[in-house]
């Protein structure tokens, strides 16, 4: 019997997130009514409210199955390895920018301004968290860096050149971006000019 009542609940939650993102395509969040989205969702009121607090709370766990689902895709082509020299990884194995692409629509929801949260930090912060917890990069010996600074400007950088790929309409070849990404990844350049 509990398995059936989680199932169900499994499945309302899922009906509400899913009409709440239909809802947000249409229009701004603050726009949006808690009677609205169980009316459009089939449910009930008290449905909501066993789920969900607030649509705040609706949209929060929205952001953060989607950020779940991007640092799955940005651990995938690391999985079977120690230890991993970027200039030797096979870009073919980095699915990032597919899945941004798959879910274009999705992502372009979230960096819009339809709703009321600053997605792109949270973007860059769970790379940034990821990359703190899971990885430890091998810097040069007798650096002066802290690797602290160097892992938020990496996942900051990371996260920024997907943003602006998604708003350029993903004009550029998922492969291209992998490719690039990696290069990002170990260039350093040590000298630059100031233009005339």
């Amino acid at each position: 019997m509990q398995d059936f009542i989680d199932k169900r609940i499994q499945r309302s939650k899922t009906a509400l997130k899913e009409t709440f993102i239909d809802l947000l395509f249409q229009k701004p969040f603050d726009q949006i009514t808690i009677s609205e989205i169980v009316r459009e969702a089939n449910y009930n009121r008290g449905t909501f409210y066993h789920n969900f607090r607030t649509k705040e709370e609706l949209l929060d766990e929205i952001i953060q199955d989607v950020l779940g689902e991007m640092i799955e895709e940005i651990r995938k082509p690391y999985n079977t390895y120690k230890r991993v020299n970027m200039k030797e990884l096979n870009t073919e194995e980095i699915t990032l920018f597919e899945y941004f692409k798959e879910n274009g629509k999705l992502f372009k929801l979230l960096l819009s301004n339809h709703i009321r949260v600053d997605f792109r930090f949270q973007m860059a912060n769970a790379i940034e968290e990821l990359f703190i917890a899971e990885y430890e990069y091998e810097l040069p010996e007798g650096t002066q860096l802290n690797p602290k600074w160097f892992y938020i400007y990496r996942a900051h950088g990371i996260a920024g050149v997907i943003i602006r790929w998604i708003e350029e309409d993903f004009r550029t070849p998922s492969d291209y971006m992998a490719k690039q990404i990696v290069e990002l990844m170990v260039t350093s350049t040590d000298v630059f000019h100031v233009k005339d």
